[in-house]
């Protein structure tokens, strides 16, 4: 199967930029920016990789060296993964991953990849709760490349996603306030 990585970029960072002054995904972590952490990992992935940003983010395009970007001028999350799903619509499968969740193991991206050989919705499962990426199969394409606003395909994950155990804590975490850049402390 040929599946598309595909790395949401594209919010507006508001609840991080009222406390920091600064997008979530800029902020540095361990010498680097949040997204330059999540990249890496994608890109180690081996899959086909692809980030889905706004076109006046040029700081965050310019880390996207290692990936074809989709360009998205809306900050709603449905509308983010529509784009990145159009844009790829000639794969198998997609996994939509969160620019914001820089712990996730390149490891992690492939075993939600491979799942997807068996499943039609595959989500991480860590410690008894649900993680990222949620990957997707190709029959899912119409609702994914439909979605709006800021609504994510949160049914569809519902109804149909299979539970895969991981022990990647990365799958659970993501940046959402300066507070949490000292979640590398529990990943170094």
């Amino acid at each position: 199967m040929k599946i598309a990585l595909i790395v949401l970029a594209a919010g507006l960072s508001r609840r991080f930029r009222q406390q920091a002054g600064e997008h979530k995904l800029l902020a540095r972590l361990d010498g680097k920016p949040v997204l330059q952490h999540t990249l890496e990992q994608a890109a180690a992935s081996g899959l086909d990789l692809f980030v889905v940003t706004r076109s006046d983010a040029a700081a965050l395009q310019a880390l996207c060296t290692s990936a074809t970007l989709v360009l998205c001028d809306s900050g709603g999350l449905g509308e983010s993964i529509a784009a990145g799903v159009n844009a790829t619509r000639d794969y198998d499968g997609w996994l939509i991953a969160l620019g914001d969740m820089p712990f996730v193991s390149a490891a992690s991206y492939r075993a939600v990849s491979t799942a997807l050989a068996d499943a039609p919705v595959v989500r991480p499962w860590v410690a008894g709760r649900p993680g990222h990426p949620v990957g997707f199969q190709r029959h899912c394409y119409p609702v994914l490349s439909s979605l709006q606003g800021d609504s994510g395909p949160q049914a569809l994950v519902n109804a149909s996603a299979v539970r895969l155990p991981l022990h990647d804590r990365g799958c659970l975490c993501d940046i959402d306030f300066p507070a949490d850049l000292q979640l590398i402390k529990e990943f170094s």
